[in-house]
């Protein structure tokens, strides 16, 4: 991807996010996840289960798209649901063995990504590109606001 200095902003934020994305699938292929999937496994633990809601609202996910998604790893015996013992209309999920192994593997595989990056910029200059980002992120925040009104 070439960048021209007259591109817009938000088109080569795009751009990046994409190939990045791209990248992402491609070191999943081999453990047979998605990019989606493998968002899910992060953010859970074995011997804590989390309700259905809970983990939707984590990864900003709707409930239809967490069914799906938790569907498949439930297939692949990654995750286990558990209706909860307090709250009937509530659903726990847990990692099985077989989930936190594979967790375990994949982070560790996508543990250099991060440094290798962001290779040859300074923290300083990261500190303002995750600040720039925020600013952009509140600002689709609000614009979003005023179109839903």
């Amino acid at each position: 991807m070439h960048t021209d200095p007259q591109e817009p902003l938000g088109r080569i934020i795009y751009q990046t996010a994409q190939l990045i994305k791209n990248f992402a699938e491609k070191m999943l292929k081999p453990y047979e996840l998605t990019l989606e999937q493998f968002h899910l496994l992060k953010h859970m633990q074995q011997d804590a289960g989390m309700s259905q809601r809970e983990l939707g609202e984590l990864v900003d996910k709707t409930p239809a798209n967490i069914t799906r998604i938790l569907d498949r790893l439930e297939a692949k015996n990654l995750v286990l649901r558990r209706p909860s013992k307090t709250d009937r209309r509530t659903t726990h999920v847990f990692l099985t063995r077989d989930g936190d192994m594979l967790k375990s593997k994949v982070l560790a595989t996508f543990e250099p990504l991060s440094a290798q990056l962001t290779e040859g910029i300074s923290d300083k200059r990261q500190d303002e590109t995750r600040k720039i980002l925020a600013t952009i992120t509140k600002n689709i925040q609000i614009m979003s606001q005023r179109f839903q009104s």
